[in-house]
């Protein structure tokens, strides 16, 4: 059977949505030898791997599944899989889901030996297919080469939570417009003011916002604001970078909603530690305005963006990076000086006592908006 040949086209910047629509294309035709799925965005990798397994369920093929932060994940067994036969089927989907701790190069599960079975299974063209999920795969990586150039290969960016300069509305947001497709299919009425809040008090996690949404169900757009409001979600780390990058509109009601329904941390838990929150949020935003000081004063010393995002310590991978020179470039070195001094004139009153609170973020967010 003809195997699928994977486009060339450049898809780093796409859409989720039209990844998608390239996987739902590829996977019409001959099933691919090797699906490489990667990208930050968790909802729609998960949508994705839910249409390949459909699809090797149609074609009666025998699924083999292995998850590398599963309790019980076997390597052996992974590999036992990959290098064998179909028992029960003529071709087998084999699918290894969050691979990065398994395939890339100095992580700490790290086997070479997985990553020669995948690409030997596949240059072998047995039937069936595998299939490897991954949060961060570099497209240089031996398995996205060959997805690239004999299966299929997508990557699944989140989607973009602050307007661009050119079109400054954030009702028109990609995360705003998800969030009123998604109402539209669990069938809330909402419109695009509610979107906004919506979006701004939970944050960019497309999982959080279909629980709310699941949630808001029977609810009129009157009552989401007190619905949210009680179960807002978001972090203090996302506010912090809307407070830096003067998205004051959204960055005043994430202030409003954290401070009243607590946060939830990196490990999933939710507080209401009004004291911690001040602290984290004034720590974030200083770090963040110390990083832009220091690669505003490079820039204007002649460095490139991507040098003086090195010289300022900017840690996160490329997306950090990427983010980081796009707001430097926004306000003169002085600017970022000057909001510097503001915001560690707030920390330091918060590590001495002084009261601090919701007021105090709202008018730093408000002082440094940015005009459009």
């Amino acid at each position: 059977m003809a195997r699928k040949k994977a486009s060339r086209k450049k898809t780093s910047d796409a859409h989720p949505d039209e990844e998608l629509r390239r996987l739902k294309g590829g996977l019409a035709s001959a099933p691919p030898a090797l699906c490489v799925l990667r990208g930050e965005e968790r909802w729609y990798r998960d949508r994705a791997l839910r249409m390949i397994v459909a699809s090797a369920n149609e074609r009666g093929d025998e699924l083999c599944r292995h998850d590398s932060r599963d309790p019980e994940f076997n390597l052996a067994a992974a590999l036992d899989d990959l290098t064998g036969g179909a028992l029960f089927a003529t071709s087998r989907c084999v699918v290894i889901e969050n691979a990065d701790a398994l395939v890339k190069k100095g992580a700490r599960k790290y086997s070479a030996g997985l990553v020669d079975a995948i690409s030997a299974r596949v240059e072998s063209g047995v039937e069936g297919t595998v299939v490897v999920t991954a949060d961060d795969l570099r497209a240089d990586h031996a398995l996205v080469k060959a997805a690239s150039s004999g299966g299929l290969t997508v990557k699944f960016r989140r989607l973009w939570d602050s307007p661009p300069p050119w079109d400054p509305d954030p009702r028109r947001t990609e995360l705003a417009r998800w969030v009123l497709d998604r109402a539209k299919d669990h069938g809330i009425a909402i419109g695009p003011d509610e979107a906004v809040y919506l979006a701004s008090a939970t944050g960019n996690d497309l999982a959080g916002l279909e629980g709310r949404l699941k949630q808001l169900r029977g609810s009129t757009p009157e009552e989401l604001r007190k619905v949210v409001s009680w179960q807002a979600g978001g972090t203090p780390w996302e506010l912090a970078e809307r407070i830096v990058e003067g998205d004051a509109a959204r960055a005043v009601i994430g202030i409003e909603a954290l401070f009243e329904a607590g946060f939830q941390g990196k490990d999933g838990s939710r507080t209401v530690d009004r004291a911690a929150l001040v602290n984290m949020l004034a720590t974030q935003i200083s770090a963040r305005l110390r990083e832009a000081a220091v690669g505003a004063e490079a820039i204007a010393a002649g460095s490139t963006p991507a040098d003086a995002a090195g010289l300022a310590g900017v840690k996160g991978g490329p997306r950090a990076s990427q983010a980081f020179q796009a707001r430097v470039r926004t306000r003169p070195a002085g600017s970022w000086r000057a909001m510097l001094g503001e915001a560690t004139e707030v920390e330091r009153r918060a590590r001495t006592g002084a009261v601090v609170d919701a007021a105090d973020f709202a008018r730093l967010a408000l002082s440094w908006r940015q005009r459009r």
